[in-house]
């Protein structure tokens, strides 16, 4: 499990969570924001951990080793709700409900009841105004942490009756740390592309990893090359019609085009993956002007966009060639 030590590049929002439980003045209600993947978890599990281990009070800081610990850290402490919705589901009005239901009761053992709301951004229209009833009206020793990437999706009512601490990327420096210490045996290049790509978020990279996409990379360079060297490229379909797998794709043009960008310009130096070298993008984009090349992102952020509304896939394939040539 990780302590608030082991949390690594958010030095602000663990200073202030410290200092709320040395001064013991907990709030009933945090916000937890910033980007998926950076420590907004690790650091709700580590906060609720020193309120309620029994074993170091005087430090205001969990043990980390006694039975309370590893049960919060596992998600089984009696007196800890955890929700966390599948990927892309709505949190409805039930799990609120049984939210205010673990808030209003007694604690089993510990010193109040804890209830944390992952993607609180994802909670609907009723599922909202019956959360915002507990915020107005907290239950006396109870806690609630939400956490979420997308803020400006929660209604502000929600939003200022909660005291927010938030969260940042992290350096990419710092980032290769984490990612490093994760995934044994990975290479410079590929833990500076994965740092890169996820920008600065070690939990997304993981992620990342997982999927395949350092390969995909030099598959998407392939089609590039093909594409650059076509003569009729409004004929030609992107290699996979997959919604995902093809946002996944144009993120990846999307950071190879900056990457040229960046080059033009004359800053090499901030390239995001600097295991391709500066003569593969060259020959494909460096004939273009900066201006040019952030039109053409701001282009292909559109696609995507669009892709992941309601775009077909299938014409997004044969339309980005075109783009990406033009």
């Amino acid at each position: 499990m990780l302590s608030f030590a082991d949390i690594k590049g958010q030095t602000n929002a663990i200073k202030y969570l410290t200092r709320c439980l040395a001064a013991g003045r907990v709030s009933s209600s945090y916000l937890f924001t910033g980007p998926d993947g950076v420590g907004r978890s690790s650091c709700a599990r580590a906060f609720i951990r020193a309120i309620m281990c029994p074993g170091k009070p005087e430090e205001a800081r969990a043990c980390d080793v006694c039975p309370t610990c590893r049960r919060v850290e596992a998600l089984e402490h009696p007196d800890v709700l955890w929700i966390k919705p599948e990927k892309g589901k709505a949190i409805k009005i039930e799990e609120v409900r049984q939210a205010r239901e673990k808030l209003n009761l007694k604690p089993f053992e510990a010193v109040s009841s804890v209830c944390v709301i992952e993607d609180a951004h994802l909670l609907t229209v009723s599922a909202a105004n019956a959360l915002l009833k507990i915020l107005e009206e907290p239950p006396g020793g109870s806690m609630l942490i939400l956490i979420t990437d997308k803020k400006e999706l929660l209604p502000r009512t929600v939003v200022s009756r909660c005291s927010e601490v938030r969260f940042f990327s992290l350096p990419i420096p710092v980032a290769k740390e984490v990612i490093s210490s994760k995934l044994d045996g990975t290479g410079e290049s590929e833990l500076s592309f994965l740092a890169g790509f996820s920008q600065g978020s070690p939990g997304k990279a993981l992620e990342i990893a997982r999927t395949g996409v350092v390969a995909r990379r030099e598959d998407v360079m392939r089609l590039l090359k093909d594409i650059a060297a076509g003569e009729n490229v409004w004929c030609m379909n992107w290699d996979v019609e997959d919604k995902l797998q093809m946002a996944e794709d144009i993120e990846l043009v999307l950071m190879l085009v900056r990457d040229t960008a960046l080059v033009v310009s004359g800053a090499e130096s901030r390239m995001t993956d600097t295991a391709l070298s500066a003569g593969e993008l060259m020959s494909m984009f460096g004939k273009s002007s900066p201006d040019k090349l952030y039109a053409l992102m701001a282009r292909l952020v559109n696609v995507r966009r669009a892709l992941m509304g309601n775009a077909n896939p299938k014409i997004a394939a044969q339309v980005l060639p075109g783009m990406v040539k033009g």
